[in-house]
């Protein structure tokens, strides 16, 4: 119950800061195991991105966030909880494939920090064992536009996808990017070079 009252208490304060466009809600499925990956380019992404799902969402976020009492306290209630990064955080991983396999949906940033540049980086390796050892449902969302008071942020949402578990680690890291890519207007490349830039 919580979790709603703050779902939509933070989209409206999100809606009336920015202008957001969201397109393509109808593929996103209802239920079941579900593997949201997405583009990063701000702290903003993770709840912006959860609170526009019609369904609730858990997602990782970097250890240090929840040192924010602010941040920390918002992105704990939209079902974040922590990873570390640098290195393979087992607990994290252990609670993602709990939650899929609790038929949950677990949004991932596949790129494993922000762009600086706003390019578009490859994935890490986590992404895809998350979906390969689950068997999951992939959902690409795309990220463009700008962040700031009544500037346009686009969040364009791709049909599912599966990875079959037997693809090569290397190519099933290529078909995540390229899945969000071509929810990036101009930004479709099937090589995805990772110097390849956002239209911002």
């Amino acid at each position: 119950m919580f979790y709603w009252v703050l779902y939509w208490s933070v989209r409206i304060i999100f809606s009336l800061y920015f202008r957001i466009k969201v397109q393509g809600l109808d593929n996103v499925p209802r239920k079941g195991p579900l593997l949201i990956l997405v583009n990063h380019l701000t702290l903003l992404d993770p709840p912006m991105a959860a609170v526009l799902m019609p369904r609730p969402v858990y997602f990782m976020a970097k250890v240090e966030l929840f040192e924010y009492p602010v941040l920390g306290w918002l992105i704990k209630h939209l079902h974040a909880f922590p990873v570390h990064r640098g290195h393979p955080d087992r607990q994290a991983i252990r609670i993602s494939l709990d939650l899929l396999n609790n038929q949950e949906a677990l949004m991932i940033f596949p790129e494993g920090h922000r762009s600086k540049t706003g390019a578009l980086q490859e994935a890490r390796a986590g992404a895809v064992y998350l979906a390969q050892k689950s068997g999951c449902l992939c959902l690409p969302i795309g990220i463009s536009g700008h962040y700031g008071f009544r500037k346009t942020i686009c969040y364009s949402i791709g049909p599912v996808f599966t990875i079959p578990r037997d693809m090569n680690r290397h190519e099933a890291q290529k078909l995540v990017m390229q899945k969000i890519a071509e929810q990036i207007p101009g930004n479709f490349d099937p090589s995805l070079s990772r110097k390849k830039p956002l239209k911002r």
